[in-house]
């Protein structure tokens, strides 16, 4: 059967300090619960920085790992600097935040998988292999976003990857939220809702968040694999 399996890592998190990358976990593996909830996937965490999610309808691979992807670029422990100010009157904002935005490499493989077991970690297939494999190499270069397939639209698509993930580096964490929620199929009105600002201003991060450049790119990933090429 033809699946995509998505494997990531943060990125630096080693650097991050125990405190900050505990933390990140945390509101990353509770996100992938609810992600496979709410998609049909599953997703498991290993190593307390990785994680693997199988995605059984390919077409819907490209938009889960950008959800994943904009869900940690959109993050910030400003929750955990309040609790500890609260705690701690005396101590300092810069000593709380960290001084990069969250990141994490991702890559996606699309293949035939094996009999799929309980453990994603003890199952296997061409999607497993090429999703691990690129992961590996991704570490010794600047890309942060690729993806490999056993198919003929390969080139095509790592040319792709390539371009979306020079758009996806650039946008800042209040653009990332922005873009979450619309991958999550938020209109403006409602984004602004829930984050409790103005429309226009949902719209200018959208913008500059090059919104439109990413939906065109994830509507031809969706043709292709839809069967509609």
């Amino acid at each position: 059967m033809i699946q995509a399996i998505i494997t990531g890592d943060l990125v630096h998190s080693t650097r991050l300090g125990v405190k900050y990358r505990e933390w990140l976990f945390k509101q990353l593996t509770q996100a992938l619960k609810q992600w496979d909830k709410d998609f049909g996937t599953k997703s498991e965490t290993f190593r307390g920085d990785s994680f693997q999610c199988l995605v059984k309808q390919p077409a819907d691979a490209l938009k889960i790992c950008l959800i994943q992807k904009t869900f940690i670029r959109s993050l910030n422990p400003s929750t955990e600097y309040e609790l500890t100010k609260k705690n701690n009157p005396s101590i300092k904002k810069g000593m709380v935040y960290p001084h990069w935005i969250f990141d994490a490499r991702i890559a996606v493989g699309i293949g035939e998988t094996d009999k799929i077991s309980v453990k994603l970690a003890a199952s296997g297939g061409k999607a497993f292999e090429l999703s691990g494999q690129l992961l590996d190499k991704m570490k010794n270069k600047k890309q942060a976003l690729a993806i490999e397939t056993n198919d003929q639209f390969n080139d095509e698509l790592q040319t792709a990857f390539v371009l979306l993930d020079a758009i996806i580096s650039r946008t800042t964490a209040l653009q990332c939220e922005v873009i979450k929620y619309k991958l999550l199929n938020f209109t403006e009105v409602q984004i602004a809702q829930e984050l409790g600002i103005m429309q226009s201003a949902v719209n200018q991060r959208s913008n500059s968040g090059n919104w439109n450049a990413i939906d065109a790119m994830i509507k031809r990933f969706e043709k292709i694999y839809s069967n509609g090429k």
